[in-house]
Order: C-alpha cells, then sequence, then structure tokens
C-alpha cells in the first residue's frame, strides 16, 4: 500500500537590511554587541558564536576558525563539538567584524571564549540570552518580536549569495552538510542565474551555430 507522507513546509527565510543590522547591534547591551555581527558578517550558527574562542580568530588572515559550540546539558551550559563534522570550518571575517571583535576583546579581556554573561562570566544559555538579552534588544531596534538570532545566519548568507558569491563556498562557510541543503534554502536568492546561464551558454555556441 503507498503511504503519502505529509507535506513539510519550508523554512521560512527572513533576512534583515543592513539598517537592521546596525540597529539591532546598537540595541544590544554593549558586552553582547559584537555578537550581532559575528552572525550577520560571518554566519555562525548561535551556539557556534557563543563557543567562539579567541584563539579561533586570526586577524592576521582574516578568519575564523568554527570547532565548537556552547551545549546545554543537565540545565549547564558547557562546550561541545559542532552540529556534525561539516559544521567544523573556516570562514571569512569582513573587516567590520574584525574590528568589533578587537574592541570587545580590549574592553573585555577574555582568556578564553570571547563572550560570557556579564556577571558570572559563565558560557552563555541559548534560553537566558534569548528572553533577557536578544528579545530586549529586538524591541529597542523596532524590529519583528519573532526576529531570531538565526535570521543573522539567513542575512549572511543572502548577502554572500546577492554579491555573487558562488553557492558552494556559502554552503562550505555555513557548515551544511550538503550543498542541497543550501540551494533549498537559498537557491531561489542567487541573482540573474537564469539571464547569466543564458549569456554564457549564447556566448559558447551561437557564433558557431550564427545565432544573431
Amino acid at each position: 500500500m503507498d503511504i503519502r507522507l505529509p507535506y513539510v513546509s519550508k523554512t521560512t527565510i527572513r533576512l534583515l537590511s543592513t539598517d537592521q543590522v546596525a540597529a539591532l547591534y546598537r540595541a544590544m547591551l554593549p558586552e553582547y554587541r559584537a555578537l550581532v555581527l559575528v552572525g550577520a558578517g560571518s554566519g555562525l550558527r548561535q551556539g557556534e558564536a557563543f563557543g567562539l574562542a579567541r584563539d579561533r580568530v586570526d586577524f592576521v588572515e582574516g578568519m575564523i576558525t568554527v570547532d565548537q559550540q556552547v551545549v546545554v546539558i543537565k540545565s549547564r551550559p558547557m562546550l561541545g563539538t559542532p552540529k556534525s563534522p561539516a559544521s567544523v570550518r573556516e570562514v571569512p571575517m569582513p573587516a567590520f567584524v574584525a574590528a568589533a571583535l578587537k574592541e570587545h576583546i580590549a574592553l573585555y579581556d577574555p582568556p578564553d571564549v570571547v563572550f560570557r554573561t556579564a556577571l558570572r562570566h559563565n558560557l552563555i544559555r541559548r534560553d537566558y540570552f534569548n528572553a533577557n538579552i536578544w528579545k530586549p534588544a529586538v524591541k529597542a531596534a523596532g524590529l519583528m518580536s519573532d526576529t531570531t538570532f538565526h535570521d543573522l545566519r539567513h542575512t549572511f548568507a543572502s548577502t554572500a549569495l546577492a554579491s555573487g558569491v558562488p553557492i558552494s563556498e556559502v554552503s562550505r562557510w555555513l557548515g551544511h552538510e550538503s550543498i542541497t541543503t543550501t540551494v533549498d534554502l537559498y537557491g531561489h536568492l542567487v541573482p540573474e542565474a537564469s539571464s547569466r546561464a543564458r549569456e554564457a551558454l549564447d556566448k559558447a555556441f551561437g557564433s558557431a551555430l550564427s545565432v544573431p
């Protein structure tokens, strides 16, 4: 007997404008502010950003190494391995992200993990951050109340694709196990793919086939 599987709706992709990212950055408490730019400028997942260590930030080469994340085990935040083997990666660090991280490190001098809670200097729990830090900043920035940290990751991917970065590179930087995941999520954001394909094929075959 044939069994029809239920339809699974695609992930909703919410993209933030540069002005919205800037507003959110300014609305955040100072000790967490650089997290916004790490998400929007390098595409790290929330747990990966929470687990970013100082020695994984290469200011000379302009790269961030992602090889750990904060996970919660029995209500305690701990450092753990990334989501999958593909999540262990290096991602480019734009100048504005580097500047924000340099300022953060200069102000707070973290010995290891870059971002910690303000009072007790613990690893950051996602539920605490989202309720007490993120949501108030989202409201103050005038964004939709259901805006999430993951929307910064979507914004990173869409900005890179709109600038002509190959989707294979974006997929690698996002740490997706398969490029299929990236195409399913962001393929529609690749600019003018059909027109560029027509131009390339016409250039290759047009003269040989005497097509005007």
